[in-house]
């Protein structure tokens, strides 16, 4: 699995194989589900056998996708004014490349547990009875919603959007989420060889973690001085946007950072 902040290397509910993707960030790729949705800010994962996977968290508010190398970090709340959603969500796509969707099943380990660890509930993405099925040449908001089994067998794309309150979470805590979406042969089951994978973190409020504990998580995964530095950085603006720290604290944890050895 990616090393990421705030990942911790325990699969409570199933046994996973060993992922066989290269991964990217801040990846364009068509929304074809629901109009108006951005196609900036996923992350993705592709197989040798031409299969792209992405997978990204999306601001409900302000339609932001931001992130920092695969990590992203969302509000705590309901959405004004219904209060009936969180105000972000998690979405996927699957691109099975030159074959049918059908050719192969598709997985999604879902995180419910709040605190840092991942505890993932294994769903086939072909269960969703709403996906939104296209090719790389349906547009912005226009794929097709309905059953895998009417649309897997001419269509090349499935994608789709969900809400923490569809798996019964509670949006109004702080948690850490981990997400993650993989491909293998046909019939093989979830724990089968991946073809392709690609994972994300989602940190929601302060991430259910002191803020120690996450500067940490960012120092111990760091690629360089330079990437820690900007890690945190981020971290910091997004605390304080949220009022979890104040702008001398902001300060303070930036400073550290740059002054740190971390990564040199």
């Amino acid at each position: 699995m990616k090393t990421t902040p705030l990942i911790a290397a325990l699969v409570a509910s199933c046994l996973i194989a060993p992922i066989a993707s290269a991964e990217s960030y801040d990846q364009t790729i068509t929304a074809i589900f629901g109009s108006g949705n951005p196609d900036t800010g996923w992350t993705t994962g592709t197989g040798e056998d031409g299969i792209t996977l992405a997978l990204r968290a999306k601001n409900r508010e302000t339609g932001s996708t931001a992130n920092v190398s695969g990590t992203y970090y969302e509000p705590v709340g309901l959405q004004a004014p219904n209060n009936n959603r969180a105000r972000w969500n998690w979405e996927f796509s699957v691109d099975s490349g030159p074959v049918t969707l059908d050719q192969y099943d598709y997985y999604i380990g879902i995180d419910l547990d709040t605190p840092v660890g991942i505890s993932h509930q294994i769903v086939d993405v072909a269960s969703f009875p709403d996906n939104s099925y296209g090719t790389a040449a349906t547009l912005n908001g226009q794929g097709v919603e309905g059953p895998a089994a009417t649309f897997t067998g001419t269509n090349t794309i499935a994608q789709q959007s969900q809400n923490l309150v569809f798996w019964a979470q509670d949006p109004t805590v702080n948690a850490t989420y981990d997400y993650e979406l993989f491909a293998v042969a046909k019939g093989a089951g979830y724990a089968g060889e991946k073809l392709a994978s690609t994972t994300i973190t989602v940190i929601v409020g302060s991430g259910g973690a002191p803020v120690n504990d996450l500067v940490a998580e960012l120092a111990a995964t760091a690629a360089s001085h330079g990437d820690y530095v900007s890690s945190v950085n981020a971290l910091a603006k997004y605390l304080m946007a949220g009022g979890i720290i104040n702008k001398k604290e902001a300060t303070t944890l930036t400073v550290a950072a740059a002054k740190s050895s971390v990564g040199k």
